[in-house]
C-alpha cells in the first residue's frame, strides 16, 4: 500500500471521529464543573445496573444472529455467533460507513467459519430490517408521547418526523432490494463494480467475476430459505425488541445513578430523539450528536443539564466505549477458535517421499 493510499484510508477512518470529538468537547467544556459535581454523587449500584443491561443488549444482538443463522441452515455455536455479532457491532459504531463496516466485519468473521458471504449478507439484512422497524416504532412512540405532554413541539417534531421517514425508508429499501429479484440483480451488479473500483483505488485488487456469481447464487438461496421459513422470524424480532428494551434500561439506570427521577414517557422521548442522531452515517455511532440531542431534550423537560449530560455520557461509556475495548479480546478469541488455526503460525507437514523427519513450512495466517 502506497503512502497516498494509506493516507486515504486513515482520513476515511479518523476524520469522522475527530468531528465527533470536537462536537463532544464543545458540549462538555462549558458544563465541566456541573458534570464533575454530578459524577461525584453518582450511585454505584445503579451504575452497575446500567452496565449490566449493556451486557444484555449485546447478548440479545448475538441471539438474533444465532437464530437467523439457524433458520438459514448454517448454525454456529452460540458463543461464536454472539462474538461475531459483538465485534461487528462495535466496529460499525467506530468506523462510520453507513453500516458497511459492520456488514463487512461480520461477513469476514463468518467466512472464517465457512459461512458463505451470501448467507452473511442475508442474515445482516434480516436483522437490520428488524432493528430499523423497531427503532421507527420507538421514535413514533416518543413523538406521540411528546405531543401528549406538550403543545410546543418546535424543532423536535421535525426531527422526529425526519427520523421516522429515514429509518422507514431505509428499511423499505432493504426489503425491496432483498426480495425483488430483478432489482436486486441490477443493483448487486452495480455495487459489485463500485466495490471493485474502491478496492482498486486502495489496494490495486479486484473481486473476480466468478466470486461475484457465486455470491449471487448464495444470496438467492438464503432469500429462498428465509421466505420458506418466515414463520420462524418472530423469535428474531423478539430478540431485537429485547435488545432495544435493554438499551432504554441502560439510560434509565444512568439517570437513576445521577439522582434523576422521571416518568417513563419522558425517558422514551429523550431516548428516541437521541437515537435519531445515531443514524447520521458520517458520525461514528452519532458520537457528540446523540449526547447533544439527549441533553437538550431532557433539559427541556425539566431535568438539570448536568444530570442529563452525565446520564447521556454514562450511556455512551457503557454501551459504546467499554464494549469496544472488550471486543478486542473477543476478536482475539474468535481468531484463536477459527477452524484449523495454528497458534504458532506454522503447520507441520510430513513429506511423502521417504523423508524421516518433519519439516516446518511457513504459511500465511488466515
Amino acid at each position: 500500500m502506497t503512502r497516498k493510499q494509506d493516507f486515504k484510508k486513515k482520513l476515511f477512518i479518523y476524520t469522522p471521529i475527530a468531528v465527533s470529538l470536537c462536537i463532544l468537547g464543545a458540549l462538555v467544556y462549558p458544563n465541566l464543573d456541573t458534570l464533575l459535581a454530578t459524577v461525584k454523587t453518582a450511585k454505584p449500584f445503579y451504575l452497575f445496573c446500567s452496565l449490566l443491561f449493556s451486557f444484555t443488549s449485546y447478548l440479545f444482538m448475538g441471539m438474533s444472529l444465532w437464530e437467523v443463522l439457524k433458520i438459514l441452515g448454517h448454525p454456529l455455536p452460540f458463543w461464536e455467533a454472539s462474538g461475531v455479532s459483538f465485534v461487528s457491532t462495535t466496529v460499525n459504531y467506530f468506523v462510520s460507513s453507513g453500516g458497511v463496516s459492520g456488514f463487512a466485519t461480520r461477513a469476514h468473521l463468518l467466512s472464517k467459519r465457512h459461512i458463505p458471504y451470501g448467507i452473511s449478507v442475508t442474515s445482516s439484512v434480516v436483522i437490520s430490517v428488524f432493528i430499523y422497524l423497531v427503532l421507527a416504532v420507538i421514535i413514533v412512540e416518543g413523538m406521540f408521547l411528546q405531543m401528549l405532554k406538550s403543545s410546543n413541539y418546535g424543532i423536535s417534531l421535525f426531527q422526529g418526523v425526519a427520523g421516522v421517514l429515514f429509518v422507514l425508508t431505509f428499511a423499505f429499501l432493504l426489503i425491496l432490494l432483498f426480495f425483488h429479484h430483478e432489482l436486486r440483480s441490477t443493483w448487486s451488479r452495480k455495487l459489485y463494480h463500485l466495490v471493485n473500483r474502491i478496492l482498486f483505488a486502495f489496494s490495486k485488487t479486484r473481486i473476480p467475476e466468478e466470486t461475484f456469481l457465486q455470491f449471487e447464487a448464495q444470496l438467492s438461496s438464503g432469500i429462498q430459505t428465509i421466505q420458506a421459513r418466515r414463520y420462524e422470524l418472530p423469535m428474531v424480532l423478539a430478540y431485537v425488541c429485547l435488545d432495544w428494551v435493554s438499551n432504554i434500561l441502560i439510560l434509565h439506570y444512568a439517570f437513576r445513578a445521577v439522582g434523576a427521577h422521571m416518568h417513563t414517557s419522558t425517558l422514551v422521548i429523550g431516548f428516541a430523539l437521541g437515537q435519531i442522531m445515531t443514524v447520521i452515517p458520517i458520525l461514528p455511532g452519532g458520537l457528540g450528536a446523540m449526547e447533544a440531542a439527549m441533553t437538550a431534550a431532557y433539559s427541556g423537560m425539566g431535568i438539570p443539564v448536568g444530570m442529563a449530560l452525565t446520564a447521556s455520557l454514562v450511556f455512551r461509556l457503557f454501551y459504546y466505549l467499554i464494549p469496544a475495548f472488550g471486543s478486542i479480546f473477543i476478536y482475539w478469541g474468535l481468531r484463536m477458535s477459527e477452524p484449523r488455526y495454528d497458534f504458532s503460525g506454522r503447520s507441520h507437514r510430513r513429506k511423502k517421499q521417504g523423508e524421516q523427519h518433519d519439516r516446518e513450512i511457513p504459511e500465511q495466517l488466515p
